[in-house]
């Protein structure tokens, strides 16, 4: 049997918990994890034949190795479309990134990061950004004060817990 060949509210049922499966996942999520889970919570043994089953009404009905192949192949095909989508979103995503300015509040955190980062504002440059070079810049200001935190805790001293009770 083939997924084609099933009757429609088995496929709307298939389908349907394919779409579930796909819903969030991200561009560097790998296709046999996600075909895993979905297999799992979708297919039991019982009886010592493999079943596909409806978890809501608890309907089954058997599954050969033909079928598995073929529902594999359908949900590969969902995947790499869906991915494409996610490529493509992300692509746009930027472009349109790149050309609208930044907002006020993106400014507002970057300068506060700054003035944290190297101890003044005054330094800061006010010009014109885009939505796209703030996140970047962000990022980067974010990895200094990470790299420099982490250099402060390794001079820390380690507090006995009796000093906190005094």
């Amino acid at each position: 049997m083939l997924y084609v060949d099933l009757e429609q509210t088995w496929k709307l049922s298939i389908s349907g918990s394919i779409t579930t499966a796909l819903k969030g996942i991200s561009e560097d999520e790998v296709f046999d994890s996600i075909f895993d889970y979905w297999f799992k919570g979708k297919f039991e043994e019982a009886e010592g034949k493999l079943q596909y089953v409806k978890r809501i009404t608890n309907e089954r009905f058997d599954v050969d190795d033909e079928f598995l192949a073929d529902i594999k192949k359908v949900f590969e095909e969902r995947y790499v479309k869906k991915i494409a989508k996610l490529k493509g979103n992300a692509v746009e995503r930027v472009k349109k990134q790149k050309t609208e300015p930044a907002t006020d509040k993106q400014l507002k955190y970057a300068r506060k990061l700054y003035k944290k980062a190297h101890g003044k504002a005054k330094d800061f440059d006010d010009r014109e950004y885009s939505k796209h070079e703030m996140v970047v810049m962000i990022g980067d200001l974010v990895d200094i004060l990470d790299n420099m935190e982490e250099e402060d805790r390794c001079e820390s001293s380690v507090l006995e817990l009796s000093d906190f009770r005094k």
